[in-house]
């Protein structure tokens, strides 16, 4: 992360990442997870993956496009442990082990606004002292109540810094089209919303995808940054639809509208770059994903392009160096999206732990002795 805009990383974006020289933590940490040694970056993200399946229908559904990528159809890879004692006893025992890295943490989906198990895992997150927590949704059970109170109070009295809400266009109508479901808080409701959060000290940020004939220029960019405003929300996140590798890809509806309706980020931050309304706060390096962040009449508007492709080759270049964390459905914490892949734990020994086949026993077994041990080096370290 810098102040100091850089030309050559907007040109080569994630491909100009190095953890060591521009990342926002610059190093690793080393720590024994469930007896094993591993490294993860510093600034490592913990994804609380809900169990609750979307009530969306996205064209561009991230869920849908990250086993794509890895030539996988969600419904063959996601599985759900069902018993709600054993489900928390795990998560507690997964941020447990992760203190040494104090990580992030951020509820996601699947959809959490309509997860029943929502409230019960902010307040875990909430006891556990766990850093930064987001929620992302599209924003469709923010009102309803749970537990004696709407779930956006939940976020509120549980101390969730960050609410993300998915939103692809300013109108009602091209919003449900887009992203195929009507149960969007309309405007009355995202003022009510933000209102209610800002005022229990959570931020509200809007995100919207760039899709031709949709959001995917100044104008349309300017409109949606005017109904931010008007429901009280100072924070927007224009996403680039992510890119994926076509050697190992599978073709689905997800795949196929991201080729036919991406919009390309940069002819629109070079754009941005020669008006006065805005103002240049910061670039962002990533894995596989490159952010600017910009300032306009009192909004921070975020712009991200992210290439799964690029995942996969900054990992090969960083062999044992864990980037992310996801808490999956199943109850397992892995350093991948993939449930199959990249699994750490927790043992079938520890409370909470769900049983496991022989073979997936095995595959995971093979996953954990490619963690090599950490450096005793103290600049790579806690």
């Amino acid at each position: 992360m810098t102040t100091s805009f850089r030309q050559e990383w907007r040109e080569r974006q994630s491909a100009a990442f190095d953890l060591h020289a521009n990342s926002t933590a610059r190093r690793t940490v080393c720590f024994e997870l469930w007896g094993r040694p591993v490294t993860v970056y510093a600034n490592a993200n913990l994804s609380i993956y809900s169990a609750q399946p979307c009530n969306a229908r996205c064209a561009f559904c991230v869920e849908e496009l990250r086993p794509a990528s890895r030539g996988i159809a969600l419904d063959a890879q996601k599985t759900v442990e069902a018993g709600d004692a054993r489900y928390f006893e795990a998560l507690g025992t997964v941020l447990e082990a992760l203190r040494p890295l104090n990580p992030s943490v951020s509820v996601t989906g699947g959809e959490p606004s309509q997860d029943p198990r929502l409230p019960r895992i902010l307040r875990t997150l909430q006891s556990h002292a766990a850093r930064k927590r987001t929620v992302t949704t599209n924003g469709s059970g923010l009102l309803d109540v749970r537990e004696g109170r709407p779930l956006v109070d939940w976020t509120t009295a549980t101390g969730v810094a960050h609410l993300n809400i998915s939103r692809a266009h300013w109108d009602d109508r091209i919003n449900a089209k887009l992203m195929r479901y009507r149960a969007s808080p309309d405007a009355a409701a995202l003022r009510e919303i933000a209102t209610r959060a800002r005022q229990g000290g959570t931020r509200v940020r809007l995100s919207c995808v760039l899709v031709a004939n949709a959001v995917d220029g100044m104008d349309e960019m300017f409109a949606y940054l005017d109904f931010a405003a008007r429901v009280g929300v100072d924070n927007v996140i224009f996403r680039q639809l992510m890119k994926t590798d076509p050697e190992t890809v599978t073709s689905n509806f997800v795949t196929r509208f991201s080729d036919r309706r991406r919009v390309e980020l940069a002819p629109l931050l070079a754009a941005i770059a020669s008006r006065r309304e805005f103002t240049f706060r910061r670039q962002v390096m990533g894995y596989y994903y490159y952010v600017e962040v910009w300032r306009h009449r009192g909004i921070d508007v975020v712009f991200e392009g992210a290439d799964l492709a690029r995942l996969e080759q900054t990992k090969k270049t960083m062999p044992g160096v864990i980037q992310e964390l996801i808490f999956h459905p199943d109850a397992r914490l892995a350093s991948t999206w993939q449930p199959w892949d990249g699994v750490l734990g927790p043992p079938d020994n520890v409370p909470g732990a769900t049983a496991l086949s022989g073979g997936a026993i095995a595959a995971r077994q093979h996953e954990l002795t490619r963690i090599r041990a950490c450096p005793s080096s103290s600049a790579v370290g806690l």
